[in-house]
């Protein structure tokens, strides 16, 4: 089974059944397979060669998940790009993968010559505008697609058997980090690392066809990607709603679209918690939450249950690396393990090493190593960053956590966010979790600075709820109640926001380089 065997099956199996709903627009399985066909017929004429990279700009839409099941069944490489990135660096990802092709939506013309102009390995682009001209010597193909086209094959003649154990270990996508620690990483990814992680995904989750999700995650992003495979793997609907910086829009359409999932990363629930009429909404038709994209404080996650009793709450773990999904925490089991990752999905098993690679008795903290047939195939042209973090099929993760007696397991921290205050190493996930359990707080980031005396300092930067307000002293105070005295902030600034990848994810990389 290969990725795009998930969209040929859904058709065979749901043709009727009404896969992407974006705002008013709707289509079912019959019909985004038939543009996923056209799809593949037009990138085949492209004339390029099996394997070669192919960058997909385009915003969620119905387009972009037609298109990046035809890149693949093309026999090619999908790499998303992010469309929050600035030219120049579209063009470094484009550069360093040497993609032949980009896939481009209309809307980013403006920046395709400032793309182009430092691009140097882009031959065709493919695209819903008409970009013919642009560029000396680069050939230009508009798409021009629609369901029920005639040109699209048949389901039932076109699709084969489908043995859904046997994916192969071959690259299919590209996923580029966001580059928080500076330069972005491309992480290989095959048939079987998606496949895999998507078929246990719709196990815990207990996936149907019935089932619906908004989604407000990036489909660039591992996160939305696995909401895209999930859902068209159980013949789901996939709700798409670009617009959360209008939380009452998105609530708006989950109650109209009767989701019965929403998914989200901890700055999402924090800003539906505390900055919308969420709380208040019945959301009747809503099954479940899902949370990853980093560690959500247990204060939030025991407001969200204590808000939405009747919801189950999946609090999940994972890694770009792998595929993306590594643990979940059973909703029974939530309020009586509070804080805690949860256990290994379906076919994945976690270990936590110490420094030699052994494994740590129970209740010791270590590093955490995920094995399984998620574990990414390695980083495109870094080889010394592959070998840091792959050992003998083992993904080493630079989180560290320990394991109680019923084998859940508790983030303590990474070691790449390990404060060094002096002698003593300070977890920057135990300062927020504690700040945020302050009444006045909405979001809290902290993060080590320079400083002369102790090498490093903890900074925290902090959003207040609307209506409250605070200082410095008192955050210092309040954690000095529940904080070890090397472990309360040294500087502690206020702000309206805190900086923010596309995906939601708080950039902890540009607030140090403004300190």
């Amino acid at each position: 089974m290969k990725v795009y065997d998930i969209l040929e099956r859904a058709a065979r199996q749901f043709p009727d059944r009404t896969a992407v709903v974006h705002q008013e627009r709707r289509i079912d399985f019959a019909g985004l397979y038939s543009c996923y066909r056209q799809a593949v017929h037009s990138l085949e004429k492209s004339g390029l060669n099996a394997g070669d990279r192919v960058g997909l700009l385009w915003e969620n839409s119905i387009e972009y998940i037609y298109l990046f099941f035809a890149i693949q069944r093309a026999g090619f490489v999908v790499v998303p790009v992010d469309t929050s990135l600035k030219p120049d660096k579209i063009s470094f990802i484009m550069n360093d993968c040497s993609a032949r092709t980009l896939v481009c939506q209309g809307k980013f013309k403006r920046y395709l010559s400032a793309i182009l102009e430092n691009c140097t390995t882009i031959e065709y682009l493919f695209s819903d505008a008409d970009f013919s001209g642009i560029k000396e010597g680069i050939r230009a193909d508009r798409l021009s697609i629609s369901p029920g086209d005639s040109n699209a094959a048949p389901v039932d003649d076109y699709l084969k058997s489908i043995d859904p154990e046997n994916a192969p270990h071959v690259l299919t996508a590209i996923f580029y980090t966001s580059g928080s620690t500076g330069i972005p990483k491309g992480v290989m990814l095959s048939h079987r690392n998606l496949v895999s992680n998507t078929i246990a995904t719709v196990e815990y989750l207990k996936l149907s066809e019935i089932d619906s999700v908004i989604v407000i995650l990036p489909f660039y992003y591992i996160y939305g990607n696995s909401l895209l495979l999930t859902h068209v793997a159980c013949g789901g609907c996939l709700v798409l709603d670009n617009r959360f910086m209008y939380p009452e829009v998105i609530l708006d359409t989950m109650e109209k679209e009767k989701v019965t999932g929403f998914s989200g990363v901890p700055s999402n629930f924090m800003i539906l918690l505390n900055k919308s009429s969420f709380p208040n909404r019945r959301l009747e038709s809503l099954r479940y939450f899902t949370q990853a994209g980093g560690a959500m404080a247990p204060e939030v996650v025991r407001k969200l249950i204590e808000t939405f009793p009747g919801k189950e709450t999946y609090i999940m773990y994972g890694q770009t690396e792998a595929a993306p999904r590594a643990t979940y925490c059973p909703p029974e089991r939530l309020r009586e393990k509070l804080g805690t990752i949860g256990i290994p999905v379906p076919g994945v098993d976690i270990k936590i090493m110490d420094d030699d690679g052994n494994e740590v008795p129970t209740g010791q903290s270590g590093e955490i190593v995920i094995i399984g047939p998620n574990v990414m195939m390695g980083y495109w042209n870094q080889p010394d960053e592959e070998a840091s973090v792959l050992r003998d099929g083992k993904l080493f993760s630079g989180d560290l956590a320990r394991k109680d007696d019923d084998g859940f397991i508790f983030i303590i921290g990474r070691k790449k966010e390990i404060i060094k205050v002096g002698g003593n190493r300070v977890s920057a996930k135990e300062v927020e979790e504690r700040i945020l359990e302050n009444e006045a707080v909405s979001e809290a980031a902290v993060y080590g600075v320079g400083d002369e005396l102790l090498g490093e300092a903890i900074k925290a930067t902090i959003v207040l709820k609307p209506g409250h307000s605070s200082d410095q002293r008192q955050i210092q105070r309040f954690c000095r109640e529940r904080l070890a005295e090397h472990k309360i902030p040294k500087y502690i600034e206020f702000s309206a926001e805190l900086p923010k990848y596309q995906s939601g994810k708080v950039n902890k990389l540009a607030l140090a380089k403004k300190s």
